[in-house]
């Protein structure tokens, strides 16, 4: 009896093509296009790209001017960019590839900082308005808890009351303010005077009630999961475990090339 039964190739390949065909059929629609996922590196170093038109000009004057001052002393680039919307996309996502895709600050000094604002949700009162990224080269200028800060004391309380372009200067003047402190210019300097007027502070109150309950309810879970023999060990050297460091959220290798010094950024900053 011969056996006639097809092997997996000629099953496999036909299949591939039916697929490649629907697939064709799908790009080649009217009105089917790829979406841009963010700007497209610009031709000309500005440092404010207010393409939802939220930004006075007076305030994207002031910025112009103290950012290029920042860049020329320092090679610092401090980068503002108002959108729409993020095109589905998270904040933080779309702020860390907008930056890996213009290389915003120096490319061995990683010196760049971000600042996307999002129109769409600050219309909506939603997560995602805005993202301070920062690069490599200032995460020890503004870490988390400061770019947090920072958006606490600027930026939202000026959105909640629809002053929009106040808190997008007012936020840029403070992270320009921390990167003119942390390359010592002198801020009473004309062209860095006002900056002066902006200090965060992050002194912390203590550790946040729900932070205490989380680690509290890890912890049940992880004794709960336990074996009896680990939990009444033979000696307290049974349980010795790796605790809770490591990790974090690193954002990947980090990026460079592209629109400014080629600066790579790594995922540091905040949200809001």
């Amino acid at each position: 009896m011969s056996n006639k039964t097809k092997k997996p190739a000629q099953i496999f390949i036909p299949a591939i093509v039916i697929l490649l065909f629907a697939l064709s059929f799908i790009l080649i629609r009217p009105g089917f296009t790829f979406a841009e996922p963010v700007p497209s590196k610009p031709a000309v170093n500005l440092y404010v790209f207010d393409y939802a038109n939220i930004i006075d000009e007076i305030d994207e004057t002031k910025m112009q001017k103290i950012a290029k001052a920042i860049d020329d002393k320092t090679t610092a680039q401090v980068v503002v960019v108002t959108v729409n919307d993020l095109n589905n996309m998270e904040i933080e996502d779309y702020a860390l590839q907008l930056f890996r895709s213009w290389g915003i600050g120096d490319k061995e000094k990683n010196n760049g900082v971000l600042i996307l604002v999002n129109r769409e949700s600050i219309v909506n009162n939603q997560r995602g308005r805005i993202r301070i990224e920062v690069g490599y080269g200032l995460e020890g200028a503004i870490n988390d808890a400061k770019a947090g800060a920072i958006l606490d004391n600027y930026a939202i309380p000026a959105f909640e009351s629809e002053n929009y372009s106040k808190g997008i200067y007012d936020t840029f003047m403070a992270v320009c303010s921390e990167v003119a402190k942390e390359y010592g210019l002198n801020l009473s300097d004309e062209e860095f005077s006002q900056l002066s007027d902006y200090s965060t502070s992050t002194e912390s109150n203590g550790i946040p009630f729900i932070d205490i309950l989380i680690i509290f309810i890890i912890l049940v879970v992880i004794l709960t999961l336990l074996p009896p023999s680990s939990r009444r060990g033979r000696s307290p050297r049974t349980y010795r475990g790796g605790g809770f460091g490591g990790g974090g959220f690193g954002g990947g290798g980090g990026f460079g090339g592209g629109g400014f010094g080629g600066g790579r950024s790594g995922g540091g900053g905040a949200s809001r």
